[in-house]
């Protein structure tokens, strides 16, 4: 795809990865519009990267409904969606709230499914579109006191997968991002007093066996931009890692090799 002009929606905007990608998406010419809870760091993007701001909380049912055709009574046809947003509880599941359960699921998988229904109608009317779901090689690998995250990013993996079998033939585009670790906040809190300590020695171990390495946002924001510039299909970092995502998504590509001839879409 083009990206000079072209519309990118990117949810969890305000920091981060979701920050990273706004601001590479904006130099490569794409117009960004920006999504996220934190509204004063959002505008204060938005302002810097010349898009427009969308405050919204995506946990909550109310803050995603009628979001998509908001941004494009306000901005225009929308041509990528990056549904970034996303949380971690690390912890055993006993140990977690009801909330926090609720919200990781909410936001991790419940959200993107949504905003992606949302768009997609006028994606496919115009047969130009794009969809980027920034899921986690965690969702393949399950760490001690990560169970709720790593399922709910494994179902937005099997989702984009589905998602790319019921799109073929529209002219709408998919990718699968599925990353290690990244040098973020949410990374660091792992570190901190009170953190959940069997999560943070599983990572230290995969970096001494160097099984693993942790990302920049500058990495994953760049090589997110190529894949919607190229419909690359899928990014997984660091590649020394992939191997886990490739045999986490090995049936679907066997099921791809039998279903061979048969319709997509009716």
């Amino acid at each position: 795809m083009e990206l000079a002009g072209a519309r990118v929606v990117v949810t969890g905007a305000s920091r981060g990865i979701g920050e990273g990608m706004a601001t590479a998406f904006a130099a490569a010419g794409a117009r960004v519009a920006l999504v996220a809870r934190s509204e004063g760091p959002l505008r204060a993007l938005a302002e810097r990267l010349g898009g427009t701001a969308h405050p919204a909380d995506l946990c909550d049912p109310a803050g995603r409904r009628g979001l998509m055709a908001e941004i494009e009574r306000a901005d225009g046809p929308v041509d990528v969606l990056v549904n970034n947003a996303g949380m971690e509880v690390a912890a055993p599941i006993d140990r977690q709230r009801a909330e926090d359960v609720s919200d990781v699921f909410q936001l991790n998988l419940v959200a993107p499914v949504e905003l992606t229904r949302q768009v997609l109608p006028g994606m496919i009317d115009r047969r130009r579109g794009h969809v980027v779901n920034i899921s986690s090689q965690a969702g393949a690998v399950a760490f001690p006191g990560m169970s709720t995250y790593a399922s709910s990013k494994s179902g937005l993996s099997t989702f984009t997968r589905g998602l790319a079998i019921d799109l073929h033939g529209t002219g709408v585009d998919t990718t699968i991002v599925e990353i290690g670790t990244v040098r973020t906040d949410m990374l660091a809190r792992l570190d901190e007093p009170g953190a959940y300590g069997p999560t943070a020695a599983s990572f230290n171990r995969t970096y001494a066996l160097r099984v693993q390495r942790k990302l920049t946002v500058e990495e994953v924001a760049t090589a997110v931009v190529a894949a919607v510039a190229t419909g690359a299909t899928a990014v997984r970092l660091p590649r020394r890692a992939m191997a886990f995502s490739l045999l986490h998504a090995a049936p679907q590509r066997l099921a791809a090799g039998l279903l061979i001839g048969v319709p997509k879409r009716d």
